[in-house]
Parts: C-alpha cells; sequence; structure tokens
C-alpha cells in the first residue's frame, strides 16, 4: 500500500491508513486551516492536541528530535493506532501523549518521560475513507516530513522540555522554636518551658534581678 508519507528511517511509519485497507488516490487540495496542532508541555511530559475540522475523520504520525538534528533522529513520537476508535472525528479535538521511541525499528511505545532539551516536532494527518476498499481523494496536512511530494501545511513544531529539580517549599518544625532566654548572674539556667510566659523579674529573699 502506498501513502503520503515517508517512511523515515527511524521507524516512526504512519500507520493509521492500514485501518482502512485502501490505496490512497492522488491527494486532494486542503485548507491549511481544516487540521492543526499545538503542543502543551508539562514538566517533561508533552502531548500535541490534533484538531480535525475537516469532513472526514484523520490519523495522524507526530514525532519530534532534538532541534538541529536531522528528522530521522527521532527521540519520541506518536502514530495513531490500528483501530476506528483511534482516529480523529470531523469537528472534534484529541490530546494524544508522545512517547519514547523505542524496539526494533523503533516505535513510539516507551516512557512518556521526555529528556530535558529543545526539540522540533514534525506531523502529519490523513483523512481516513471508511469502508475498505473505497477509493477517495485524500487529504493531507502536516510538515515535511512526513509529508513528501506536497506542498506542507505547517512548520515544524519548537518546544522546550524544561530541566532541573522541582522546588519545595521547606518543612515546617513539629513544634514552633522557642526564643532563647536571658541568665541570671548567680542562678542557674532558666528552664525553657513551651506555653510559660515569665515574669518581668525574679525576686530572692532581698533583692530582685530582671528577667527581660
Amino acid at each position: 500500500m502506498k501513502t503520503r508519507f515517508r517512511r523515515i528511517s527511524a521507524g516512526v511509519a504512519f500507520g493509521a491508513a492500514a485501518i482502512a485497507g485502501a490505496a490512497l488516490a492522488p491527494a486532494a487540495s486542503a485548507a491549511p486551516t481544516d487540521v492543526t496542532a499545538s503542543p502543551t508541555v508539562s514538566g517533561n511530559t508533552v502531548s500535541l492536541t490534533v484538531t480535525n475540522n475537516a469532513a472526514k475523520r484523520i490519523g495522524c504520525e507526530i514525532f519530534g528530535v532534538r532541534a538541529g538534528d536531522a528528522p530521522s533522529q527521532v527521540v519520541f513520537g506518536y502514530q495513531t493506532p490500528e483501530e476506528l476508535g483511534a482516529l480523529i472525528s470531523p469537528g472534534s479535538s484529541k490530546s494524544v501523549p508522545l512517547r519514547i521511541s523505542q524496539g526494533t525499528p523503533p516505535a513510539p511505545t516507551g516512557s512518556t518521560t521526555i529528556p530535558d532539551g529543545t526539540y522540533d516536532v514534525y506531523w502529519g494527518c490523513t483523512t481516513i475513507t471508511l469502508p475498505p476498499g473505497t477509493r477517495a481523494n485524500e487529504q493531507f496536512w502536516g510538515t515535511n516530513p512526513p509529508l513528501t511530494a506536497m506542498t506542507p501545511t505547517a512548520d515544524p513544531i519548537r518546544v522546550t522540555v524544561p530541566g532541573g529539580e522541582t522546588t519545595t517549599p521547606a518543612p515546617k518544625p513539629e513544634n514552633p522554636s522557642i526564643p532563647d532566654l536571658p541568665s541570671i548572674p548567680g542562678l542557674p539556667p532558666i528552664p525553657q518551658i513551651p506555653g510559660v510566659e515569665l515574669p518581668e523579674e525574679i525576686c530572692a529573699i532581698s533583692s530582685c534581678a530582671p528577667v527581660r
């Protein structure tokens, strides 16, 4: 089966078209705003929200490479699973988590914890025509790659995954600290007793000594 998505060397291939099992006809013209993608970065997780304003269900391929690297040097990504419920219906949006590529050939099935760094995210979506065997002009949206031999509708998206440890407030002591109490010449140190307030002075038989 031929698709207009380039099968990049890292092994992240567009598999959603396999759901239909149909050969894709030449691409029809598509409005760039019919399908858009926007990233969300939270800590070391990255997701891409794909909005489908086209007239058909779509499947997508997404992959991220370190900024400046060749698109074949895939670190993480997403590929629409080969099941009908995974397609994005017309008029809806779907946020998909990006996962580390692993295995042989690599596939985006690993952890959602993305290493610190700056990345370029490439993506491509195509309309999926059902039932299988239906021949129709498919439409495509996204960047080049994974789109090839056509005009891309978007530029790669640059995201920065923050590094460093999470800063948390210092824990509070179980008991509040008690200020140091003064000493009185000639008398033993006054014990620190929580909740007990000292008098202004302490008197002996013939004299008084100030405490504060």
